[in-house]
């Protein structure tokens, strides 16, 4: 519809122009130039009128998006600026570049510069008016910066010069340049054009010639400009020098300090002596042919180069080469790098303090523990870490989602998107769940069903929500579900949703209509389906036959202005999707990649998103390069905001998690009305915030080379760690954080934290882990547990080796392997056990096994290990108990191997054994590849149990 406006209005444009051209040989020449320039004009209107109603339509239809929202203030505020700073740069690049432009036309032809200024001042600054615009977010920061108490040790700036004013006054730096060449551009046009009009080829100024000589004094003053804003642009570099990446580490060095900041002071008084020089030489020609070394041509009355124009602009270029790139280079290599520990020390302790700033690792937020670490975990260890041990996580979300997909997403539409972790009280437990919501995923319809009004009218949102223990699963091996089905059942009464239309989410990236004269599709029952009406205040109301006709241009055209189920009454919903949702209202802030679904009180579906608050102007920190692309660059980043998005009516609400941030200060100055304090979120949902993981990805990135706060240490690299590393079907990869729920010492309660084990660089063996807290009063917390020197505690590389090396592990699991199935190595997760003396370290691993063409892996063993031991068993508990003795079975060190080629050497009973270990086995392969996983592993257990039984006949 809206392309069709636009031809519609264009065509009616051009009819002046095309009656004009019909009736050129009725008129003078006089009357078709004058009407020729007017039908050129009404087309240019034309245009402008399609622009500016197409902007109109997605301000309007934003405006009420956002009034819909409760953020009327946050719109109008960033649209008044836009404005005014657009206004404010194309109108004084106009008058700057009409004035120029003006003068410079006048002086080649004035009719020229009576038609041509005035359109080539005006597209110019129309142009740089876009640039402007787009710096409201500096203005507005510049304006409202909120002080900071970091100030850098070199120049005693406050941070909030970095992170606010710096960067403002670059861009405008930046706007000025630009804006000074433009006009620079068109004056040496017009000079050139005069030149060679009056035939001076080679000649720089015609001293009979007026026209010349004006154009080369506003030459002259024009190239005075930039060089002027290249003098602030210099006395800026001297700040910059906080973002050196010259020396040893990030930020200033021994040579920046002293050397680098008087370059870049005598560069910018190079600069501003040649700028004054020019505009001497501008206005006195004796003054101008010494300073460029112009002398008579032959042809009277002309001016030729020389060789000496070169003397002036070799000087400044090399003065400025001298002093801020040979000096410094030569200092640099003959006297700070064979010194550079003892001259960089002082510029690398600046580096560790402001980087470990930058990323939120102070000693007010960090905390590093050393425990002694006990080898054998004993009864005593699992007694007094019980509530951990049950809530340690035994499905792997990959594996989970797997599973749930196949047996509960229910119909094709529907789809779960990912698995979240989080914690609840089940059944009067504190415990570890693990969850997806149910969305609508319409691409899977039937193709016949794909229609307009299915797609915007009937097919509207998802349903319900999975949950269950992340550590329990049912004797086959499946999840062990305490929400399932549609409608959703609950086994714990507290937990029943009681709304569960999902109507924004992690995947609805459409629009649809609610509240029409269309019921609604609810979700199957049977063999029919049932249906509903929206009865939320989320999306826009159409309220009038305008509105309704506005939103035709946004969305379906004549589809949406003409369907009659669309009433009055009917609600518009756009932007569902959660990140976009959010990113629009506040698109300042960084948002982490996993939103969470939360079950409230009341029993409604409810996302967080983690936002951060981020600067690349953080001064001396080191910029982040990890494995989180999108956070490549930065040197400050904070957690700074929780955001919470109804699932039903779309609401957002941002909670402010850290009032010293100075960034987020800063935007609540802006914006008040947009953030509420930590203390008006609800009860509900402050018990289920969560440290985030890509948060504390990037902090124990920075941390694995900046726990290192010796000097010596740190230059030398000494101590750099290095996530450990887990199998994960085929291959290893980096161990993922994990959360887990923790009983530390001397405190008590159970916490829920986000865990990632360290070991040392290019080594296996487990040295640190770090821990983000996620309860209160702790939540935004770190504790590092450091494992004492010399003492040897095994990694999870190392755990998975010795259950890869394992007689009856690997035979189990090669076994598993063949035909039609397939084996997965769960998430091998470490998990700390607390005494009042000690730390042990215990590993679980569950392994799964799936059909290759069904995807439903299940939980058919859980590895258990100490420093000490490898077991496995059906169950956790059963894997707990062979690891502490407590019961009997297969130990999982070194087997007796069975080498009887042929039964040689073998008593009669050990053969006849021998001969029922391959009758099973033969039968789990048959079991196997019929799919009857149930029948394969009763006979693995009988296996194990004849091996079980030949090894200590042969042991005897």
């Amino acid at each position: 519809m809206s392309f069709l406006f636009a031809v519609i209005v264009f065509v009616i444009g051009l009819i002046p122009l095309i009656l004009v051209r019909r009736n050129k040989g009725k008129l003078s020449e006089e009357a078709y130039q004058r009407r020729l320039r007017g039908a050129i004009l009404v087309v240019i209107f034309d245009i402008l009128i399609i622009i500016a109603f197409l902007v109109f339509v997605n301000l309007y239809t934003d405006f009420l998006w956002f009034k819909n929202l409760g953020y009327t203030g946050r719109f109008l505020t960033v649209l008044r600026f836009e404005v005014l700073l657009y206004f404010a740069g194309a109108v004084s690049a106009f008058l700057f570049l009409f004035f120029t432009t003006r003068h410079a036309f006048a002086k080649v032809n004035s009719r020229l510069a009576r038609f041509g200024s005035f359109p080539t001042a005006l597209v110019l600054a129309l142009l740089l008016g876009v640039w402007t615009s787009g710096l409201w977010s500096k203005f507005l920061l510049f304006f409202h910066q909120a002080p900071s108490t970091v100030v850098d040790p070199v120049f005693g700036r406050s941070a909030s010069f970095y992170l606010f004013s710096l960067p403002l006054y670059s861009a405008l730096v930046g706007w000025l340049i630009l804006t000074f060449v433009l006009a620079i551009g068109v004056t040496l046009l017009c000079l050139f054009a005069l030149v060679r009009r009056t035939g001076e080829q080679g000649s720089v100024t015609g001293l009979t010639n007026p026209g010349v000589q004006s154009l080369t004094v506003q030459l002259l003053i024009l190239l005075a400009l930039p060089i002027f804003a290249l003098v602030w642009n210099a006395v800026l570099n001297i700040f910059r020098l906080m973002y050196s990446n010259w020396g040893v580490v990030f930020g200033p060095g021994y040579v920046d300090v002293h050397f680098r900041v008087l370059g870049y002071a005598v560069t910018a008084g190079a600069l501003l002596l040649s700028g004054i020089l020019l505009v001497i030489a501008a206005f006195s020609s004796r003054f101008r042919r010494r300073l460029f070394g112009l002398v008579p041509a032959a042809a009277e009355g002309t001016l030729r180069l020389t060789g000496r124009a070169l003397i002036f602009p070799a000087a400044v270029i090399g003065t400025i080469i001298i002093f801020t790139g040979i000096i410094p280079g030569i200092v640099q290599a003959l006297i700070v790098n064979p010194n550079e520990i003892t001259m960089e020390t002082p510029y690398l302790k600046n580096n560790i303090e402001f980087t470990r700033a930058g990323f939120g690792l102070t000693d007010q937020r960090i905390e590093e523990r050393q425990y002694k670490v006990g080898r054998d975990i004993t009864p005593t260890v699992v007694a007094q870490n019980d509530n951990t041990l049950m809530n340690v996580r035994l499905w792997d979300p990959r594996a989970l989602l797997a599973n749930l997909k196949q047996q509960q997403e229910i119909r094709l539409y529907y789809e779960f998107f990912d698995v979240d972790i989080d914690r609840y009280h089940l059944l009067g437990k504190y415990r570890q769940v693990m969850l997806s919501a149910r969305e609508l995923e319409k691409t899977q319809l039937n193709p016949a069903s794909q229609t307009w009004v299915s797609l915007h009218f009937k097919y509207t949102h998802g349903y319900g929500m999975v949950m269950l223990p992340a550590h329990d699963f049912l004797p086959g091996g499946g999840p062990d579900l305490i929400i399932r089905g549609i409608p959703p059942e609950s086994k714990d009464p507290r937990l029943a949703i009681k709304r569960p239309e999902i109507y924004y989410g992690e995947k609805t990236r459409d629009h649809v209509f609610v509240h029409t004269s269309q019921q609604e599709f609810n979700y199957p029952s049977g063999e029919k389906n049932e249906y509903s009406t929206y009865e939320g205040t989320g999306g826009v109301l159409f309220g009038t036959p305008w509105r309704r006709f506005i939103f035709a241009f946004r969305f379906d055209g004549f589809q949406q202005l003409f369907s009659t189920y669309i009433t009055r009454d009917s609600r518009v919903m756009f932007m569902r999707e959660i990140r976009q949702r959010v990113a629009a209202l506040a698109p300042f802030l960084m948002y982490d990649r996993d939103p969470y679904a939360v079950l409230t009180d009341s029993g409604r579906i409810k996302y967080i998103v983690d936002a951060y608050t981020v600067s690349s102007d953080y001064p001396y920190s080191e910029p982040y390069q990890g494995t989180l692309g999108q956070f490549n660059g930065l040197s400050y980043v904070r957690n700074a905001v929780k955001v919470v998005v109804d699932a039903y009516d779309g609401t957002v609400d941002f909670y402010l998690m850290d009032e010293d941030d100075v960034i987020i200060q800063t935007y609540r100055n802006i914006f008040p009305e947009l953030f509420k304090s930590a203390e008006q979120m609800p009860a509900d949902l402050m018990r289920h915030i969560r440290y985030p993981e890509d948060y504390l990805t990037v902090q124990a990135e920075v941390y694995s080379v900046y726990h290192m706060t010796d000097v010596s240490t740190f230059y030398q690299r000494e101590d750099v760690w290095q996530f450990a590393t887990e199998r994960y079907r085929d291959s290893f990869q980096p161990v993922e954080p994990y959360y887990m729920m923790i009983n530390f010492p001397d405190e008590t309660g159970t916490e829920f934290v986000l865990i990632i084990p360290f070991t040392p660089q290019n080594k296996n063996v487990l040295n640190a882990w770090i821990a983000g807290r996620s309860d209160m009063p702790n939540y935004g917390k770190i504790i590092v547990y450091t494992l004492p020197k010399g003492v040897e505690v095994l990694g999870p590389r190392q755990i998975e080796a010795r259950i890869d090396q394992d007689t009856e592990m690997s035979r189990a699991l090669s076994l598993w392997g063949q035909g039609s199935s397939q084996v997965i190595r769960g998430n091998l997760l470490a998990v700390p056990l607390f005494t009042p003396q000690e730390l042990y370290i215990l590993y679980v691993e569950p392994i799964f096994l799936q059909a290759t063409d069904a995807q439903l892996p299940e939980i058919k063993r859980v590895a258990a290990a100490d420093t000490q031991r490898v077991v496995w068993a059906e169950q956790f508990d059963t894997a707990l108990g062979l690891l502490l003795g407590q019961i009997q079975g297969q130990a999982t060190q070194a087997q007796p191997a069975v080498a009887a080629a042929g039964g040689a050497g073998l008593s009669a009973s050990a053969r006849s054994q021998v001969q029922e270990v391959i009758s099973a086995f033969k039968d789990y392969k048959d079991a196997v590849g019929r799919g009857d996983f149930t029948a394969a592993g009763q006979h693995l257990d009988r296996i194990n149990s004849l091996l079980g039984s030949l090894s200590q006949d042969l042991g005897q």
